[in-house]
């Protein structure tokens, strides 16, 4: 069952708070104004969840490079220039490659300079 204390509780008595943290897996609600505006944990149970998140997120993007694995063997995947066609992006130039565009206009900005 979580612990609910008032934030005036919490002031007076923050070291007896902290230290029942240890003892309890539970977290601690300290209200304001009768509202939750906090939680406090233990260290050893802030880890507990930062490791927990980071494995979901491993396992969202292994998800993720599974349907994009599955979905290019199915065929259905788009071209690049089916995206941009798609998104309403112009190809300034579709034979030029990105490096030469871009030593092209350094070079257009320095004679202008």
């Amino acid at each position: 069952m979580k612990k609910i204390i008032p934030i005036t509780d919490l002031q007076r008595q923050a070291g007896q708070v902290v230290g029942s943290l240890s003892d309890s897996d539970e977290p601690v609600v300290v209200t304001q104004r009768g509202r939750a505006a906090a939680v406090i944990v233990s260290v050893e149970r802030y880890q507990q969840i930062e490791a927990d998140l980071e494995r979901l997120d491993e396992l969202e993007l292994s998800e993720m490079v599974e349907r994009g694995r599955a979905a290019k063997a199915a065929g259905e995947v788009l071209s690049h220039a089916e995206v941009k066609r798609r998104l309403g992006v112009a190809d300034v130039r579709a034979d030029a490659p990105a490096h030469k565009l871009t030593a092209k206009r350094g070079a257009k900005r320095r004679r202008q300079a």
